[in-house]
């Protein structure tokens, strides 16, 4: 750019007017001699490599990168996929990060970025901001299921936009889910920190490794890419850290078990959100000089959702009931635990249908096959993934459905062998009680009326009284009635005896007939 000197002073001009030609002195000669020998050294370090009298030295090792915090607010930027985004229910490792900095270690930090949300599990989009605590800054740039190459299209603006001093960037796994390599995703990773950098140069850069995952169907392949960008990404930092802009490395991987870590195939648990805000915070601590390292040993963070459900009875009938719950935060299924309390406890199971939404936000699952008389308990525990959370409350419920009617047309058949009665609705089996009646001894004098003169052998009998079982006396249970309606007569050795016959539903007894009386014949 040219500047314009026509309005300066003329003092020293010659004679027609135009202006002394400079001359330099001895030492200005001396400065313009040594500038044009390091003008030509820096032409022949570009075509030959840097000048180094006396042949190559020898290897050193690279000194390892440095920062600064800046004074003030040190504005940090996370840039990932949806391991670092989260969804629905998670604390985001994001939160774990922000918690050691701003509230253990007392570091004056702000999260920037264009979004604020974590992906709704429940398919309600991903503006969501379910988090499990949303008490921390939730700025960030992370897109669940981009690579890196998409996140590198719009690191610019958001640079720009947003004027990190830190940029935390953790991603890579959706390349490889694509097809990629890691040699493709490592150069993608260099260029979005070149395009990070054109926008501002001092930007201090941690990497973090990509963790593993397990339950895929290309879990051999993926875990093998995975583990050969982690063992270049060093390389990656070494080469691309700058004078002003370190690049280290976050040991994301390190101790991290895809089988315990992670709530799905991917994406971390609160154990492995943990695991990954650690290592980023050692790396800002480390060579970054920003905060501290994260305590050692880690704490025992429960996981899955931490929501109890609130069960309660929506609706009941004969043949099922229904439970219902409101929907807990992040959960993907639910687990419905049966048992029945009493009478004759058996094992807890878990019930075999699957819990169904509503549209007010709840979830209800049927239950039939429920015994009538019992009382039965019932959990419900969420999971996110194949994390098990919090269970609910226990909810008893006795099922009591209608009493079946009393059986009718309770008699002895012709043949006096079997005692019969009609069907009756709902009844699922038949109690049989019996009674032996009062009886006097047969009489050995003739019976007038008798044409033959022969004498009554048969005794006079009568019921010890009106009242059935559970209020009369002498009364005993002696059998139980499955998919028949008779029972071959028995009066236990007795010369008479009266029977009556009870429905029953289950454990839930029905009505009672009437005494029906038998005596023997000889």
């Amino acid at each position: 750019m040219s500047t314009d000197h026509s309005d300066e002073g003329t003092e020293g001009a010659s004679a027609d007017g135009a202006k002394p030609r400079f001359r330099p002195g001895p030492l200005g000669l001396a400065g313009v001699a040594l500038a044009a020998m390091f003008v030509t050294l820096l032409l022949i370090q570009s075509f030959i490599g840097t000048f180094r009298p006396g042949g190559e030295p020898p290897e050193r090792e690279p000194s390892p990168a440095t920062g600064s915090p800046p004074e003030g607010t040190a504005r940090i930027m996370v840039v990932g996929d949806s391991i670092t985004q989260g969804s629905s229910g998670d604390y985001t490792w994001r939160y774990r990060l922000w918690k050691h900095l701003d509230e253990q270690v007392g570091a004056d930090v702000e999260f920037v970025g264009p979004y604020n949300g974590v992906l709704d599990v429940s398919g309600d989009g991903s503006g969501s901001q379910g988090y499990a605590d949303p008490n921390f800054d939730q700025r960030h740039a992370a897109v669940w299921g981009a690579p890196v190459k998409k996140l590198s299209e719009h690191i610019g603006e958001q640079v720009a936009e947003y004027d990190p001093h830190y940029l935390l960037l953790m991603a890579g796994v959706n390349d490889f889910v694509g097809g990629g390599n890691a040699p493709e995703a490592l150069e993608e990773v260099r260029d979005l920190i070149r395009t990070a950098r054109v926008v501002r140069g001092d930007l201090q850069i941690v990497l973090g490794e990509l963790t593993p995952v397990r339950g895929t169907d290309d879990d051999k392949r993926l875990n093998r890419q995975i583990a050969e960008f982690n063992m270049a990404l060093p390389s990656v930092a070494e080469d691309m850290t700058g004078q002003d802009s370190p690049v280290v490395v976050a040991r994301t991987s390190a101790h991290y078990s895809a089988a315990e870590d992670n709530w799905d195939t991917t994406h971390p648990n609160a154990r492995g959100e943990l695991k990954i805000a650690a290592a980023f915070a050692d790396a800002l601590a480390g060579p970054l000089r920003l905060g501290a390292p994260y305590p050692r040993p880690l704490p025992e963070v429960p996981v899955g959702p931490q929501t109890r459900p609130k069960v309660s009875v929506a609706e009941q009938d004969a043949d099922k009931l229904v439970l219902s719950w409101k929907r807990v935060l992040g959960a993907t299924r639910y687990q419905v635990l049966q048992r029945r309390l009493r009478p004759d406890p058996d094992e807890q199971v878990p019930l075999l249908t699957e819990p169904t939404p509503a549209e007010d936000g709840r979830m209800s699952v049927e239950v039939d096959h429920l015994l009538s008389g019992a009382t039965y308990e019932f959990v419900v525990r969420p999971f996110k993934g194949g994390d098990g959370g919090r269970r609910s409350r226990v909810v008893k419920v006795p099922f009591d459905a209608d009493p079946p009617a009393a059986p009718k047309w309770v008699r002895v058949d012709d043949r006096r062998e079997f005692l019969v009665w009609a069907a009756v609705t709902n009844a699922t089996h038949f109690e049989v009680w019996r009674r032996p009646m009062k009886c006097a001894e047969p009489s050995d004098e003739e019976d007038p009326d008798d044409a033959d003169g022969a004498s009554s052998a048969a005794p006079a009998c009568e019921p010890r009284d009106a009242k059935g079982p559970g209020k009369g006396k002498g009364w005993t249970s002696v059998a139980v009635v499955n998919g028949d309606r008779r029972w071959a007569i028995d009066t236990d050795g007795k010369p008479a005896a009266e029977f009556v016959v009870v429905s029953h539903r289950d454990y839930l007894a029905g009505g009672a007939a009437d005494p029906v009386e038998f005596v023997v014949e000889d």
